[in-house]
């Protein structure tokens, strides 16, 4: 409410000076702006009786109105300068941002190289263990074939084995019979007997 009634006053003061002074000029250009005689000295006075008042009334509002008015100017200057370095701060933390910002954009190409170069190394290593894991899988089913094939050899040489000596016992036992007296055959029976005695 004071704040507020100094503001008033503040900005009364200079209007009502004028007045005074305006109605002082229309009072004595009214009278014809003579000044000579008796009509002419009263004017005066009465000028001169108005701006004693005049300057009674601005002494009295100087008076009462004078620290509250420089209290106010102090404070909005202080309020000017506090916003003026805020806004300083502010304007000093967006510089700030944006050079930070401008920085990170102009890093982003190098990054995207960077990562660009990150994924054909290790698309390259994957290719490499790819590679690695299907040449050691290749051999491995090589191996696997040769033993499977080894196994194979080994079962049919035993297979033509087996047959070679059942051909060789239908044959040496067509030979045993053709050639075999009913005197062998007896002979036979009796040791093959005699051993399964024994």
């Amino acid at each position: 409410m004071r704040r507020r009634l100094a503001d008033t006053a503040v900005r009364v003061a200079p209007a009502l000076a004028l007045f005074v002074l305006a109605a002082a000029g229309i009072a004595l250009g009214s009278e014809g702006g003579g000044g000579h005689g008796e009509g002419g000295t009263t004017k005066w006075l009465d000028l001169l009786w108005r701006t004693v008042n005049f300057i009674i009334l601005a002494a009295l509002l100087w008076k009462l109105l004078a620290d509250k008015v420089k209290k106010y100017f102090i404070e909005r200057r202080e309020e000017i300068a506090q916003l003026i370095e805020e806004a300083d701060r502010a304007k000093a933390d967006a510089q700030a941002q944006f050079a930070e910002m401008k920085k990170k954009l102009a890093n982003v190409e190098r990054d995207i190289e960077e990562i660009k170069t990150a994924i054909m190394g290790e698309l390259d290593s994957e290719k490499a263990r790819i590679i690695e894991e299907g040449r050691l899988a290749a051999e491995r089913i090589i191996q696997q074939a040769k033993w499977t094939a080894d196994q194979e050899v080994v079962k049919a040489r035993k297979e033509l084995k087996e047959q070679v000596v059942d051909m060789a016992a239908d044959l040496a036992s067509g030979i045993v019979t053709k050639s075999m007296t009913p005197e062998d055959q007896k002979r036979i029976l009796e040791e093959y007997l005699d051993r399964v005695a024994r």
